[in-house]
């Protein structure tokens, strides 16, 4: 079983909360917030619709693709959005977003793949795939780990 859907959207990056610091029994503390973007929400909750009845389990493999806009002021040589947002900050939040629902825990996550792009067609936005991963099973004499 393979889930893949599509959210239009202009990806956003987790946003950076407060910095906060703080004394508690003689110890200084430092604790950096971050705020759940609207599109972190929404992507949470369109993915919820195309959730399977009961969370897969086993080894998965997570695959995300940021569609983004192309700025008119970019060279036409340039095919890669090497600019922020920053895709391990884009793809941070939403594997935590189907704990329980898509999977039991993000844990089962064994194979994970995230892309920005421009887009092409002018539809901005993510492509989400979540599939397990067939490992093929191994011959009895395979399974020694020293050398025949």
């Amino acid at each position: 079983m393979s889930i893949t859907f599509f959210v239009a959207g202009l990806p956003r990056a987790m946003s950076v909360g407060k910095s906060i610091s703080f004394v508690r029994n003689g110890a200084r503390h430092h604790l950096q917030g971050r705020r759940n973007t609207d599109w972190s929400t929404l992507v949470g909750q369109i993915g919820r619709e195309h959730a399977p009845p009961v969370p897969l389990v086993g080894g998965l493999a997570f695959t995300a693709t940021f569609w983004l806009p192309r700025p008119a002021s970019l060279k036409k040589t340039e095919r890669l959005p090497l600019k922020r947002p920053d895709i391990d900050n884009l793809v941070h939040k939403l594997t935590d977003q189907w704990n329980g629902v898509f999977y039991l825990d993000d844990s089962q996550i064994v194979d994970l793949t995230a892309r920005k792009r421009y887009t092409t067609d002018g539809r901005t936005g993510v492509e989400i795939c979540v599939e397990p991963v067939h490992v093929p099973t191994l011959a009895p004499e395979q399974t020694s780990l020293t050398p025949a």
